[in-house]
């Protein structure tokens, strides 16, 4: 097979003409414009003063080298000059800058080629000189990936090396739509610049979430903002996929998956062939970025519209069930996809039995193997309370995990062990029915060596716990980077396999991220390079962070080590709250109900009933999925004497000190935010915001709670007071929210609005963050203490547990039945509004009780 690195060198000048000619598609913000541009085959004669020499070699993809002139002459202030590859650039005009990538007469003076094959697969040597006559010469090349069994890693390091160079010279690749360029025109500012990296892990990869409505869910679907109908506004979405890409490629990423979708009401599209070329045209998009892709395809589960490949159900034969399975594999691979990553069981929460679960995943993963020469991945999920009884775990000899049944299949099915939320590998946690997550920690260690292990966390969870609520909680990034510091000391001290595979490696990361407004780009910065380098020889987690911020600091310049140093003491201070739930420094003695993270999340009614049926015990089976809090309702009715938390002595000083240091943070944001550079005000404005609604939320907080504590007081003026400054925190949150959504990187109406998309949900994923719905549930719940949970429930459960179909009609009838008989206290639970809900419409007379 020809290599696609000879291929691209073959029609380079062509190719890079004419995107130069017709201006490169997907600019992003800052990336400039840069018309009237030469073929790197061409030298343009240089002008008699400082000018900018580009030099991009033949082996330097020709989509690639378009986009890397058009930065370059975007945010130029000087001429710039293409000189051909092979040309010497023997005595620039005095004070140049010459930039050399690839295979250049530059690059080989500077670089020479045992230095780059010594960094291995994907290794690249980035390294820049000055003269005497201030003329500065930087030059970037990289090693192919290896092995490839896709075919799409040529140009790998090289394109890494780019992108590190481009950085050097003060561009940013922070937010995934939104690259930022340097305001005051080309410069190495850290003159001499000598790096020479390789990856700590070979897949690195970027799982987007698209069972929920986030940035690129619809065009990742098919859709466009009409429906799968708007082809045109779908292709209109496709830049957004371009810009990701390049923000994969420079940060050091090589694998992307993600969700593909279905519903009874598209059905017809789903699985038409307008819909394969809509997606072949996403993965030839990225496989030009040398991105290997993959499609999230669950075999029977249905929850959240996903798209599946066993739907016909009823015969209960394995080989029509088989059958069924390659047909739709197939389709995917008609489509493109190198890899399918695949879930166990109807749901995270129910199952068919292991028998049965086994003999699918060894179908799928045989069929992909021999026919396709492909792989698949099976997730490993926290959910608990369910076992396997035909698979036994050897070591105790009792039924295993339902969700550890991929280590009984196919050796060549991968795994991809996961983990919820903010909270380390070895943290104590409180949610899905856990205190930790040792035995996804030992899964993951006993596998490696038998098959491909992939590392599974993720940097945003949002159903009711962060980005949504929304807080900003950067102390996601300091876990994710933590989890891959654990996993690679583990590694280096032979705890990861067993038997012959001991002393073995995991194959790499596959984060789980679920959108990237409200500061939550910093999390999938952080966390995608962490799985090139976590930063091993640091002695300290705080330093390693302070170095993983580096994107962010560098461009933030005299302001850089202060922005730092508040990033660490925030992250610090989040781990210290909402995870530990420490007061004056001292731990609880347990973390249930006694964590920050409890108090500020977003309580819906689906979390409200799971945690009020879990404390039945003949209901145990119901988890809830988050942490426990004392609860505003219980404690209005019945004191909270069931909850076993002391509100005076053990929750009230924990949210007083959260709001005292939340907001001594947003007053320290925002005064950094005022003397940023222009290159990072935008980002810092954003973090300053996020911070001051994590203060806001934590003022919220404390006033209800205080509020309902204080409700008997003798003088009414006390708990009164309370009230209003709960209610002052949401009411100033609220224009915040308003100047946030004016910077958002789509439009927000697509992200935050109420309206029909591919997934289970009738609104954007920021939408509860618009109308701030938890907050005002919240002081609704403190204030008329409603009983029951359906409370101002805006989720249809059975859509997002089976899927449209008999349950659509059902839950309309619901909402119709209940609202004609009085019933809605009910019904309510299984349907959604039907229009957008507003606050406090949504609950007369709210701000005139008490």
């Amino acid at each position: 097979m020809t290599p696609r690195r000879s291929i691209s060198t073959l029609l380079a000048p062509a190719i890079l003409a004419a995107v130069l000619a017709g201006g490169c598609t997907g600019g992003g913000g800052g990336g400039g414009g840069g018309g009237g541009a030469t073929s790197p085959g061409a030298t343009t004669p240089s002008p008699g003063g400082p000018s900018v020499l580009l030099q991009l070699g033949a082996d330097v993809p020709a989509e690639r080298a378009a986009r890397m002139e058009q930065l370059i002459r975007g945010a130029a202030v000087r001429p710039v000059v293409l000189v051909a590859p092979a040309d010497p650039i023997a005595a620039p005009p005095a004070g140049s800058l010459v930039i050399a990538i690839g295979e250049t007469s530059v690059t080989r003076a500077m670089i020479p080629p045992a230095d780059v094959t010594a960094q291995g697969s994907e290794g690249f040597v980035v390294r820049s000189r000055t003269g005497a006559d201030g003329t500065t010469r930087i030059a970037a090349d990289g090693n192919a990936r290896l092995p490839d069994p896709h075919g799409l890693g040529a140009a790998a390091g090289l394109l890494y090396g780019s992108y590190a160079l481009l950085e050097e010279l003060g561009f940013g690749f922070l937010h995934p739509l939104a690259p930022i360029s340097p305001s005051a025109g080309l410069r190495v500012a850290r003159d001499p610049v000598d790096l020479a990296e390789a990856p700590r892990w070979p897949v690195r990869g970027w799982h987007l979430h698209t069972m929920h409505p986030i940035e690129l869910t619809d065009v990742l679907n098919g859709w466009g903002p009409g429906g799968p109908a708007d082809q045109a506004g779908w292709r209109a979405q496709l830049p957004e996929w371009d810009r990701f890409c390049e923000w994969m490629i420079a940060n050091r990423q090589n694998h992307v998956e993600w969700y593909l979708l279905m519903a009874q009401s598209w059905a017809a599209f789903a699985d038409s062939p307008e819909r394969q070329d809509r997606l072949r045209e996403l993965v030839d998009l990225a496989h030009g970025w040398g991105i290997v892709c993959g499609a999230d395809t669950p075999i029977a589960q249905r929850q959240q519209h996903s798209w599946h490949l066993l739907r016909r159900g009823g015969t209960g034969v394995l080989a029509d069930e088989i059958d069924e399975i390659e047909m739709r594999l197939d389709w995917l691979m008609a489509v493109g996809f190198d890899f399918v990553a695949t879930e166990l069981g109807f749901s995270e929460f129910t199952h068919p039995t292991d028998v049965r679960m086994v003999a699918w995943l060894d179908a799928a993963t045989a069929h992909l193997a021999d026919v396709h020469g492909k792989e698949i991945y099976a997730k490993i999920h926290v959910s608990t309370g369910q076992e396997a009884p035909s698979f036994l775990d050897p070591d105790t000899g009792l039924p295993t995990n339902f969700n550890f049944l991929p280590a009984f299949a196919d050796p060549r099915l991968g795994v991809m062990p996961h983990t919820v939320q903010h909270y380390g590998i070895d943290d104590e946690v409180d949610t899905y029915g856990r205190s930790d997550f040792d035995d996804i920690r030992e899964f993951l260690q006993e596998e490696a060596g038998k098959r491909r292990v992939l590392w599974h966390a993720e940097t945003a969870y949002w159903v009711s716990f962060d980005i949504d609520v929304p807080l900003f909680l950067p102390v996601y990034a300091e876990r994710r980077l933590h989890d891959l510091r654990v996993i690679a000391a583990d590694e280096r001290a032979g705890r990861v396999g067993r038997g012959p595979h001991a002393g073995t490696s995991i194959d790499g990361q596959m984060n789980f991220s679920s959108g990237w407004e409200w500061g939550y780009w910093l999390n999938d910065v952080v966390t995608a390079r962490a799985a090139w380098n976590p930063f091993e020889s640091e002695p300290t987690d705080e330093a390693a962070l302070r170095r993983a911020l580096d994107p962010l600091t560098r461009l933030a310049g005299s302001q850089g080590a202060a922005l730092e140093d508040l990033l660490v003491a925030t992250t610090s201070g989040q781990y210290e709250l909402l995870i530990e739930g420490r007061v004056n420094g001292q731990r609880p003695a347990s973390v249930q109900r006694r964590t920050g993270q409890a108090y500020l999340q977003g309580w819906e009614t689906w979390d409200d009933a799971a945690s009020l049926v879990a404390r039945l015990p003949v209901l145990d089976f119901f988890t809830p999925t988050q942490p426990h809090r004392l609860d505003l309702v219980e404690m209005r009715r019945i004191g909270g004497i069931l909850a076993g938390v002391n509100y005076t002595r053990e929750v009230e000083p924990l949210l007083a000190e959260m709001e005292q240091r939340f907001t001594q943070q947003a007053d320290a944001f925002g005064a950094l935010a005022a003397v940023a550079p222009v290159e990072v005000r935008p980002l810092v404005d954003e973090m300053a915001d996020g911070a001051r609604m994590n203060a806001l939320r934590a003022t919220q907080a404390h006033g209800l709670y205080d509020f309902v504590d204080l409700r008997n007081d003798p003088d009414p003026a006390v708990p009164a007071a309370r009230l209003a400054q709960a209610r002052a925190a949401l009411d100033a949150a609220i224009p915040i929210v308003v100047r946030r959504e004016a910077a958002y990187r789509v439009p927000a109406d697509r992200i935050a609005g109420w309206r029909e998309n591919p997934t289970a949900y009738e609104f954007g994923y920021l939408w509860t963050a618009r109308s701030l719905v938890y907050w005002w549930r919240d002081e609704g719940k403190a204030v008329d203490a409603p009983i029951n949970p359906s409370y101002l429930n805006f989720i249809d459960p059975l859509d997002v547990g089976f899927g449209e179909g008999y349950w659509t009609g059902l839950t309309a009838f619901a909402r119709a039945y209940g609202s004609a008989n009085g019933l809605n206290d009910i019904t309510d639970f299984l349907s959604v509004p039907p229009q957008e809900p507003s606050y406090p419409a949504a609950q007369p007379g709210l701000r005139s009780r008490p």
